[in-house]
């Protein structure tokens, strides 16, 4: 019974994907937008009462409201808007507070069909995200070496305030935060990130590969200088096990505060937002039309969207974050 699950399974994939191959999209038909209700999006194990969600869910729709002022959601032709929501870490990071959840914006492209209807790609459509209540990151950005379930990470060299409340990372990285708050991440020193490196190793199951790992890094520890371990840590130029030295040309080290969170507010309310942007125009406007070329690209009605966001729609998002 499972085969044939799988064989049809297998079929309706494949049959979607070379539809969505060989048909041109429809570009001009209207569309419609839609944000898939639930307040479900969390496990029971989080704890959060069915009022904390139902206020949640209120908030999210505002901030999905808000994106529906965007030129490519305002005027939807060609494709079907859907805003799914997503738990992000079952509620179990650390310095964690409030409801953490992923807002994904999916776009579904029309195809005519060969009998003549229009057929609608829902299978694993293009999206773009964004990030709330999860002070503890997750992506390329954001990365080291396993150690970011304890709360520590690396974050890009380059780090712009754009104005109070906006913070811009590499280029194209963006935390929308209450700036009269404490940090929301803060720097560690050499010491307290290879402590945390080498706990990390001893909680290893396998204990052929824990015994391994520990040697090298008690190694990789004892080599290091006496007068390293009390400056910032960063992720580079130090020994090959433990990549922690306290050279500033590469990525800082840092971790979560908790001290960021205002615990008098309610766990429903918004207070950490983030999302990725690409600010390179040129590239978006090229990558549109190369998609607009290819009549049957299901990321063409993405590649809009992504176009057309700019620091207007940043500065918009402002003012959901709740403060007293």
């Amino acid at each position: 019974m499972k085969f044939k699950i799988a064989i049809l399974l297998f079929i309706i994939l494949t049959s979607q994907k070379s539809f969505a191959q060989k048909q041109p999209r429809i570009n001009d038909k209207p569309g419609t937008f839609e944000i898939l209700s639930r307040t479900d999006y969390t496990l029971p194990a989080c704890g959060f009462t069915k009022v904390e969600m139902t206020a949640n869910f209120q908030k999210i729709t505002e901030l999905i409201n808000t994106f529906r002022k965007n030129t490519t959601l305002s005027d939807i032709r060609g494709f079907e808007g859907k805003a799914r929501i997503y738990n992000t870490n079952n509620c179990r990071a650390k310095g964690e507070y409030g409801v953490p959840s992923r807002i994904s914006f999916e776009f579904c492209t029309w195809y005519p069909g060969k009998d003549g209807k229009m057929h609608l790609a829902t299978i694993e459509p293009p999206e773009w995200s964004l990030i709330i209540n999860k002070i503890n990151p997750e992506g390329p950005l954001f990365y080291t070496g396993g150690s970011n379930d304890q709360g520590y990470f690396n974050i890009p060299l380059q780090k712009v305030t754009i104005v109070p409340g906006i913070d811009e990372y590499d280029g194209e990285c963006y935390v929308i935060y209450n700036p009269n708050r404490p940090p929301y991440w803060v720097p560690v020193t050499v010491k307290e990130y290879f402590d945390a490196f080498i706990d990390g190793i001893k909680k290893t199951e396998n204990k052929i590969a824990r015994d391994f790992l520990l040697d090298l890094a008690e190694k990789a520890y004892a080599a290091t200088p006496e007068e390293e371990f009390n400056k910032p840590a960063y992720y580079g130029g130090g020994q090959p096990i433990s990549v922690i030295s306290s050279i500033d040309q590469y990525p800082p080290i840092v971790r979560v505060n908790p001290e960021y969170w205002d615990i008098n507010l309610p766990k429903s309310a918004i207070q950490f937002i983030y999302f990725r942007m690409v600010n390179s125009k040129p590239y978006l406007e090229s990558r549109t039309a190369e998609a607009l070329k290819e009549d049957n690209s299901a990321s063409y009605q993405l590649y809009r969207f992504e176009e057309s966001l700019n620091m207007n729609m940043v500065r918009s998002l402002v003012p959901l974050i709740d403060k007293k």
